[in-house]
């Protein structure tokens, strides 16, 4: 039975000497209420290649090459406002409201309305309850849905800047 002492005290130098080899990448620091409330969308939206920001104590940023940009916000013990913003054109205000209701009508998963002072339309959806990360896939899924629908729309490059 020595033989197996020494290859498991070999197995075992080699187990070690792997473990303290691996070099892990460095935590990002979060304020309080990101780390706490954000942190695991954070970490999902980096997965899917967003580069992500924090910009109020609550909200992060996440842009991507290819993909919607979108804007999280927690919302006090009820889950996450999912937000998409474009900037508008100078239009006659019924005839943006017109496209919105049309937006709207044809939306599955989000709610399109008119920032008026921003001169944005404001695109957006929520996550009620915690985390969940095959439900937050299935959120970022149907954003971009709804997302196709707005850019086949016939107004859309009408009215986006």
């Amino acid at each position: 039975m020595e033989g197996g002492g020494v290859l498991s005290s070999t197995l075992e130098s080699s187990l070690c000497k792997l473990l303290s080899s691996i070099v892990t990448e460095p935590v990002r620091p979060f304020s309080e209420a990101v780390a706490h409330s954000l942190a695991l969308y954070r970490n999902h939206l980096e997965f899917y290649g967003y580069q992500v920001e924090e910009e109020e104590e609550d909200v992060l940023l996440c842009r991507h090459r290819r993909k919607p940009n979108l804007i999280l916000r927690a919302v006090d013990q009820r889950g996450v406002l999912v937000s998409s913003i474009y900037a508008v054109q100078d239009h006659p205000h019924l005839e943006l409201l017109e496209w919105v209701n049309a937006l709207n009508a044809d939306f599955i998963f989000l709610k399109a309305w008119i920032d008026w002072e921003e001169s944005s339309l404001q695109l957006e959806t929520f996550s009620e309850g915690e985390y969940d990360r095959s439900n937050f896939a299935l959120l970022l899924d149907n954003v971009e849905y709804d997302l196709q629908r707005l850019f086949q729309d016939d107004n859309t490059l009408r009215y986006l800047q």
